[in-house]
């Protein structure tokens, strides 16, 4: 530790345990609150580095712009870098998450630093639990690992600027403790190459709550980590129906908001499309249906349901 503003328990930021943290915490009327720890050793330019953090349940984004992580070289007042959270973090992922904030350095550095200010009408509070970062670059130059929620699982989505003597990627997941990765798949590099390139990787059996990252090796078994994000599964798919059955007007269709929908007739033939709005219930005229017997499918999950087009208005 290099220095401090209100702040606690600031040896546990640096006990090398992601389960023990210091607290920064800002007073009201705009107060202020920081923490300056020191690296080992001097992360080079190129490097990646980062804090693993928890923001207070509070958080909003007038929080995240007021809060910011700083980098320095020795005792300097001059940061080398000067990121506003707001710039590396999301709401999605803030709040009662242990998140971590990374980055890749500009220039030499062995000190990083995390600020906040207080709101008008509240403190505002961040524990810290660990700061990191590689000393060497990384052979891989990561530019963006996304997760998406998805009906058929969370889609991981990464893509790199460059890549030298890269074998593979190892995709882990954690549930709870984000110091127990697991790895649930693997996708191979692209060796040597210094063009863009995208990656993707489906978990089709996500948790609730997931925290993904990436450990990238070498061809000579060198391993390095890519930061850390957060995905919220989609709730199960909302049971879809279709009623009253029969129907010579209209019928009342029941399912996941915002999803897609087919019609189709008994003989196989799709009819109609119906894009559902973002409620879970909504009419559509049958009106101009014949009569007979037909399906209703949800495009994305498969999920089909039957109604009966009675004969009378057409």
């Amino acid at each position: 530790m290099v220095s401090s503003l209100n702040a606690t328990n600031e040896p546990r930021s640096v006990d090398g345990s992601v389960s023990t943290a210091a607290r920064i915490e800002a007073p009201v009327l705009l107060g202020a609150a920081r923490l300056r720890l020191a690296f080992p050793s001097t992360v080079r330019r190129g490097g990646r580095a980062g804090l693993i953090i928890q923001m207070g349940s509070n958080v909003d984004l007038g929080i995240l712009n007021g809060t910011s992580i700083r980098t320095y070289m020795n005792n300097s007042s001059t940061a080398v870098d000067n990121f506003a959270a707001s710039s590396l973090l999301d709401l999605s992922a803030t709040g009662t998450n242990k998140v971590a904030v990374e980055f890749t350095v500009a220039d030499d550095i062995n000190q990083i630093e995390i600020r906040t200010t207080g709101l008008l009408n509240a403190s505002v509070s961040v524990d810290v639990f660990e700061a990191y970062g590689s000393v060497t670059p990384l052979p891989v130059e990561l530019v963006s690992f996304q997760g998406k929620a998805t009906g058929t699982g969370v889609a991981l989505t990464w893509s790199t600027a460059s890549e030298h003597n890269s074998d593979h990627f190892v995709v882990e997941r954690a549930e709870e403790e984000l110091d127990v990765f697991r790895a649930i798949g693997q996708v191979k590099g692209a060796g040597n190459s210094t063009q863009p390139r995208q990656y993707q990787f489906v978990d089709a059996a996500p948790k609730a709550v997931s925290y993904y990252r990436l450990r990238q090796v070498d061809a000579d078994g060198k391993e390095a980590f890519s930061p850390i994000v957060m995905v919220k599964s989609m709730a199960a798919a909302t049971a879809l129906a279709a009623y009253p059955s029969p129907a010579a007007d209209f019928i009342t269709v029941a399912g996941t908001p915002g999803s897609s929908m087919e019609l189709f007739n008994q003989f196989g033939h799709r009819v109609q499309q119906v894009e559902m709005a973002p409620v879970q219930r909504q009419q559509l005229d049958v009106r101009a249906l014949p009569a007979g017997v037909y399906y209703l499918r949800n495009a994305a999950t498969g999920q089909s349901t039957r109604f009966v087009k009675a004969a009378g208005a057409q």
